[in-house]
């Protein structure tokens, strides 16, 4: 009957025809999917599909985290061979109760591959087959001393053995800048390998120039005319000295090295400006050349 319909319509209306059944054959198709679940898939696959930079599932994640990490031991640090058993031969020779380490008990060993301020073999210890670090420690090149470092806030170093003689000698003691104003603050810095712990005291050779602040490393100027300061950093019972001249200068010296250098203040201090009239704000000011 339908064929019969179809052959006596005339062409538009027989355009018509298919295309009102066309419409009512997608809808069904739409309705059919929908129920399926074929056009409306999870977050997940939504979020797989999108691929949104960063983002990847938990297994994803883990492995590429695991990847990570073994590729950082790889390029930083020494896990096997000849150095860090002698490493760690220097670390078992002294006290279990000082380097919190069980006697005969094992251990994973990570020895970092560049030595820590030209001069320790730095050293951790982890509980073997984990991540949970049982002890850190500063070994020296030389072996002539060993440092526990302790993590934290405030952390702190602690000599375990040795003598600290030669770490005495490669610490480095000096001044940015040489010239400090009348009334402004100058700086003395100590450098130590491993930021170990020192004690630093600073003494005038005239005080009529210059005065000194062990505690925060600091020269203040007093009157103009150059001065010789004392600095002494100790460090386990050994001394390193060096003698560090300071040249004070008024407004007049000032006002003539600005002028020498086209207007443009050459006495610049990491602190509080240009030119003449810095003044210690207590914070470690830097002040001059």
């Amino acid at each position: 009957m339908r064929q019969i319909q179809q052959q006596s319509m005339t062409g538009p209306a027989r355009r018509r025809f298919r295309i009102r059944w066309a419409g009512r054959l997608a809808a069904l198709l739409l309705a059919g999917a929908c129920l399926a679940g074929i056009l409306v898939p999870a977050p997940a696959a939504l979020a797989a599909a999108a691929g949104v930079p960063g983002v990847t599932t938990v297994q994803e994640a883990h492995k590429a985290r695991q990847q990570a990490k073994a590729e950082a031991l790889s390029a930083y640090f020494v896990t096997a061979g000849k150095k860090l058993d002698a490493a760690v031969a220097r670390l078992s020779a002294v006290d279990s109760a000082k380097t919190g380490l069980t006697a005969g008990g094992t251990y994973d060993y990570r020895m970092d591959k560049a030595l820590t301020g030209g001069y320790f073999r730095h050293v951790r210890a982890y509980a073997k087959g984990t991540d949970t670090l049982v002890g850190d420690y500063l070994i020296a090149k030389d072996d002539s001393c060993v440092y526990r470092c302790y993590p934290g806030a405030p952390s702190r170093t602690e000599l375990l053995d040795g003598t600290t003689e030669r770490l005495a000698g490669a610490t480095e003691i000096y001044s940015v800048y040489a010239k400090v104003p009348v009334d402004g603050v100058g700086k003395i810095f100590v450098r130590v390998p491993g930021n170990v712990p020192y004690k630093l005291t600073l003494t005038s050779l005239d005080e009529n120039l210059a005065r000194t602040d062990s505690a925060q490393g600091r020269v203040l100027g007093v009157a103009r005319g150059k001065v010789v300061i004392l600095a002494e950093a100790e460090i386990g019972g050994y001394v390193k000295t060096e003698k560090l001249t300071f040249r004070v200068i008024d407004e007049k010296d000032a006002a003539r090295e600005e002028g020498s250098s086209g207007g443009l203040p050459i006495n610049i201090g990491i602190g509080w400006g240009w030119g003449w009239g810095w003044h210690d704000h207590g914070g470690g000011i830097l002040i001059g050349v």
